[in-house]
């Protein structure tokens, strides 16, 4: 079956001005592409009837599906639910069982629908309307001349409901294959030796090869297959996989969408064991990873901020020595810090970090980039130097993603 080609259309001026970020199109790409699918084309549009209009013209005249995000609210600049209907020659129609839905959910919060919310209630005569389990605003589906056009909500907790529960749902039917997908996610590689190990992709041919790098967490190998048959995607995926563990397996942390530093409390958890992070550079971004997953308390001990020497030496008992003869950013204090956390915190396992983020505090000897990680567990104290390249904020988060890395490669 050729591939359905599907178009994204996000709707709003605050997009445009800059005011708000377009977390929606990064995010309904994401999932289409786990089901095998994948945006042909994306554009976003102001609060103008006419832009949006020729815009929508233009996507329903090459795609086969059409998605739309923004400019269903109750206000005067939400202006989706109009102009899809005029397009497709529809009308606005107050719908009671809308508004019925719609006023049971403000009671439910104990409050009365706002003014101007009865418009929500306005829908096209011939659309289908897509519940809203995380909101007011329905979404819109019209289906015509083999073609699909899906009108969500721009809140993105609205849209994601609308899209996981109907819209992908309908559009996997449409194309009658079985899809799968494997991924592995990697730590301590970048992506072209990863490619430099695979090999030749053909190797795995008929299944697909994706790289998909991210600095919080690492590359994503994702492999994948379109087929008639379930039976022979999973056995030609089990093969592909196979030579993927044997060529890149060390640097794979996990073969699921969990982070590392899930994967890292659920390690500390089977051992029964205790963590505590001291942090420099990074400012408390490692325990923020870790504190960000639920049930991290059972693992997790305690932080140590200690972005001055005097913090280092006073909350850690880093010795001054160490700083005035190796200096704040070193292997040495790295590994003073770990072993300190590890004794003050009276844990099994310690991790540090400390570096110049930069863009200034760099020299000829030191430049900005400049991290250090140390570890201190049951089996010593070990520490590892790392030199990156970014602004300051993108070396801070690489230098979180390393020291997690090391402590999964002495655990």
């Amino acid at each position: 079956m050729p591939e359905l080609k599907i178009e994204l259309i996000t709707v709003g001026d605050e997009i445009l001005i800059g005011h708000t970020l377009d977390s929606n199109s990064n995010w309904i790409a994401g999932r289409l592409s786990q089901h095998g699918l994948r945006l042909r084309w994306h554009s976003t549009v102001g609060d103008d009837a006419s832009d949006l209009r020729h815009q929508i013209r233009r996507a329903w005249n090459r795609a086969d599906i059409v998605i739309l995000t923004g400019g269903l609210g109750p206000t005067h600049d939400d202006i989706t639910r109009a102009v899809v209907a005029r397009f497709f020659n529809d009308e606005l129609v107050v719908r009671s069982d809308l508004a019925g839905m719609i006023a049971e959910r403000f009671a439910l919060r104990g409050m009365k629908p706002p003014p101007g919310c009865e418009r929500l209630a306005e829908f096209p005569s011939r659309a289908e309307p897509i519940l809203n389990a995380h909101g007011s605003a329905p979404g819109i589906h019209y289906q015509q001349d083999g073609k699909e056009l899906f009108a969500l909500p721009g809140v993105p907790v609205e849209m994601r409901g609308m899209v996981e529960d109907y819209v992908i749902p309908r559009i996997t039917a449409r194309r009658g294959e079985t899809f799968r997908f494997r991924v592995f996610r990697t730590a301590g590689v970048g992506e072209s030796n990863l490619s430099d190990l695979i090999g030749d992709p053909r190797r795995l041919e008929p299944v697909t090869l994706a790289f998909l790098p991210s600095i919080d967490h690492g590359v994503t190998i994702r492999i994948s297959l379109t087929g008639s048959d379930e039976g022979d995607v999973e056995v030609e995926l089990d093969r592909a996989a196979a030579i993927i563990r044997e060529r890149v397996g060390e640097y794979v942390y996990t073969e699921d969408a969990r982070t590392l530093e899930e994967v890292l409390l659920e390690q500390f958890r089977r051992r029964g064991w205790k963590l505590a992070v001291a942090e420099s550079c990074t400012g408390g971004m490692i325990c923020d990873r870790l504190v960000s997953i639920a049930g991290s308390s059972d693992v997790f001990e305690r932080g140590f901020i200690t972005y001055s020497n005097r913090a280092k030496v006073e909350l850690l008992g880093v010795p001054a020595d160490i700083l005035e003869e190796h200096g704040a950013v070193s292997s040495e204090t790295a590994a003073a810090m770990a072993n300190g956390a590890r004794e003050r915190a009276g844990v099994d396992v310690a991790l540090s970090v400390t570096g110049i983020a930069g863009p200034t505090g760099g020299t000829k000897d030191k430049p900005v980039g400049l991290v250090y990680a140390g570890f201190a567990g049951p089996s010593g104290t070990v520490a590892e130097r790392y030199r990156f390249s970014g602004d300051r904020n993108t070396n801070r988060r690489r230098s979180a993603h390393a020291a997690l890395n090391l402590l999964r490669r002495n655990l």
